[in-house]
């Protein structure tokens, strides 16, 4: 479980790089009229200055990368501690995220500079708003909606069989395909309120490539919905089953499905992309609109005088948000504010983990409890209709808890005995079995003299009853 943890963690390393290397790289290359995020005629090139900001660009960037690359050498040596492994990627990935574009802020802030000073502007100066018609006809022919029933239908279903199993991990899994397609039909019908881009003095060729691009871009949050629900369909299948041989299986379903929506993005856009350039080339009135002032930093647009939340982005693929409106900077903040509770949730939970070790106390008046946070549990001595020490964990999946290949805890479904619920670390045993009326406890402490210690305790206040 640990090496399939580090390998779905170093798969994102490596899409996160690539993505940030194809994404930024490129930009210190003259294409279409753009250089660094920058529009610039193309005699700007001969500019000595120029030539000076690119090689900057290149030896920032290419040093950059690699002491990030450097960094992970700590991430590998924490193999064995799967939780610090965890933080320190989650730390990792926000600092890459951060830096890798330091080099390209300073780019384009220097280039947009240099076009100030020497009076570089191309086409008309501010925003070029769109043809009324493309405005008023730019949805046509988009998904519908409606189709999103399908996914929704998918969704609910799992929820439905999740309960009735009383499957509270495969619940939670059912719950988040739910809100995940929640979350693309609403991204799909923002989208629909882009600002329509102009391509060309002829508006029936904005008319004709918005509405293409529409089409494939809501099409395809659909069928990220329905691949995302499958995932998480997968998901609960595997957790309901208490084969643990199926543990390598799921793993490669994991890093399959992790990469089918990010291929799916990049051939939506690649798509489109080819679609404009083959329009454009027989049509030859491109028009390039310059309004470098609204991008600050190249790839964030802020325009107040601009109605629209989302703008066809000037580097990489898909939609910037407007963070000049008010939707703009509630979905923005949004987004970091949501990001900064999951990475800064998991890893407390994650360390919390690590740190607190769950403790089996005998209370006066015959109760037993044990403490550890989220899975605190107690019982009555007289409820205890069999206690047993165990070498061995039964097979199981998990329900709702936490599970590595050091410890396992909460609650589980396992093999043989049904619900239960587990305390232990498993590479050392014994384990003390607790049967109760409606479940079963199983607990152990990391010394095994320990564990012998707790079992006699129980066994006189258990003879005691």
């Amino acid at each position: 479980m640990v090496f399939g943890l580090m390998a779905i963690l170093l798969g994102s390393i490596v899409i996160c790089y690539t993505a940030l290397w194809v994404t930024y790289k490129p930009q210190a290359k003259y294409n279409k009229g753009i250089l660094f995020g920058v529009t610039l005629p193309s005699h700007a090139m001969d500019h000595a200055g120029i030539g000076l900001i690119q090689a900057r660009f290149n030896k920032q960037f290419r040093n950059t990368s690699l002491w990030l690359g450097t960094g992970l050498i700590p991430y590998l040596l924490l193999y064995w501690w799967a939780a610090y492994q965890t933080v320190y990627f989650f730390a990792w990935f926000s600092v890459i995220l951060c830096l890798m574009v330091k080099p390209f802020r300073r780019a384009f802030r220097d280039t947009l500079a240099l076009k100030r000073e020497n009076g570089w502007f191309v086409g008309k100066k501010r925003v070029i708003q769109s043809d009324l018609r493309v405005a008023r006809l730019k949805n046509e022919k988009a998904a519908s909606p409606w189709l999103f029933i399908f996914p929704l239908g998918m969704s609910a279903g799992l929820m439905l069989w999740a309960w009735r199993d009383n499957f509270d991990s495969s619940l939670i899994a059912s719950a988040g395909a739910l809100l995940l397609t929640v979350l693309f039909l609403c991204i799909s019908l923002l989208m629909r309120r882009a600002k329509a881009k102009v391509y060309s003095g002829n508006s029936e060729v904005n008319l004709g490539l918005n509405q293409a691009k529409r089409r494939m871009v809501s099409y395809m949050w659909l069928w990220l919905a329905i691949v995302e629900t499958l995932h998480c369909g997968l998901l609960c299948v595997f957790l309901s089953n208490g084969d643990s041989t199926l543990g390598g299986v799921w793993w490669a379903v994991t890093l399959l499905f992790s990469m089918v929506p990010a291929i799916l993005v990049l051939l939506i856009y690649r798509r489109i992309s080819t679609l404009e350039q083959d329009v454009l080339a027989q049509d030859g009135k491109t028009i390039y609109s310059d309004d470098d002032e609204y991008w600050a930093n190249g790839f964030t647009y802020h325009n107040p005088n601009d109605t629209s939340i989302l703008v066809p982005k000037r580097i990489g693929i898909g939609e910037a948000i407007n963070t000049g409106t008010w939707t703009g900077k509630i979905v923005m903040g949004g987004l970091l504010g949501l990001f900064a509770v999951v990475v800064v949730g998991v890893s407390f939970m994650l360390i919390r983990s690590e740190l607190t070790s769950p403790a089996l106390s005998i209370m006066p008046g015959h109760k037993v409890e044990i403490d550890y946070p989220m899975y605190n549990y107690s019982f009555n001595m007289a409820d205890i209709e069999q206690l047993t020490l165990i070498d061995q964990l039964p097979s199981g999946s998990k329900s709702n808890g936490e599970a590595t290949d050091k410890y396992a805890r909460g609650k589980f479904h396992l093999k043989g005995l049904g619900s239960a619920r587990l305390y232990v670390y498993k590479k050392h045993p014994p384990y003390i079995q607790i049967k109760l009326k409606d479940t079963y406890i199983i607990y152990n402490d990391k010394d095994p003299a320990v564990t012998k210690q707790l079992l006699e305790r129980l066994q006189e206040g258990l003879a005691k009853q």
